[in-house]
């Protein structure tokens, strides 16, 4: 089954009416995307005596949470809250798997505050988001809403670090269209000083 085409929003729905299928579909939808970040954790994970296995079974934890607490007033897509979700409870499990004696090497592997301020920036009702933190959320928007839907996708999935190639396919976008794309977007962001991506 082609997974590209499947609106998120629609399944996202028919999971909120008990449609344990469009669950199935979900989870199928995302492994790819689990699998690639559970692969930049599994060095990490594995000298650690945990397998690649374990981390995509975290991936499919932290999907889960983002399919129960995603609200649509939070002005993301779908898929980069799922994607921030998924990285946030695999990172989350790679800490957990560190003991003292390793605590230097956890600390240099990632930043959890990274996944911290970015999941608070998602959930205006924390009371812990800075005023930086909105400032800088909401310059994010507005740059956002200067494109048009694809070029937004676009801008907002290369802000948050996927590549060309998973652009392409979760948009389902020659790479030359993503690349003429992404150009035009930095001439953009160039033109009112914004070199973020």
């Amino acid at each position: 089954m082609d997974y590209k085409n499947i609106n998120d929003y629609e399944v996202l729905y028919m999971i909120k009416e008990k449609n344990d299928y469009a669950q199935g579909i979900m989870y199928n939808k995302y492994l790819p995307i689990i699998k690639n970040i559970a692969a930049k954790y599994s060095n990490f994970a594995k000298q650690r005596g945990a397998e690649y296995e374990d981390l995509v079974q975290e991936g499919y934890i932290g999907l889960s949470n983002a399919i129960n607490s995603y609200k649509d007033n939070l002005n993301t897509l779908f898929y980069t809250y799922a994607c921030l979700c998924i990285e946030r409870q695999i990172g989350v499990f790679c800490r957990k798997l560190s003991s003292k004696r390793n605590e230097v090497l956890n600390n240099c592997c990632f930043d959890e505050n990274i996944f911290i301020n970015q999941h608070n920036i998602l959930d205006s009702s924390n009371p812990e988001v800075s005023s930086i933190d909105n400032e800088n959320y909401n310059s994010i928007i507005k740059i956002k809403n200067r494109f048009n839907l694809i070029n937004s996708c676009i801008f907002e999935l290369r802000y948050n670090g996927f590549t060309y190639k998973e652009i392409s396919n979760l948009l389902d976008l020659s790479m030359s269209s993503v690349d003429g794309r992404l150009s035009k977007i930095r001439r953009t962001l160039h033109r009112i000083g914004k070199n973020i991506i």
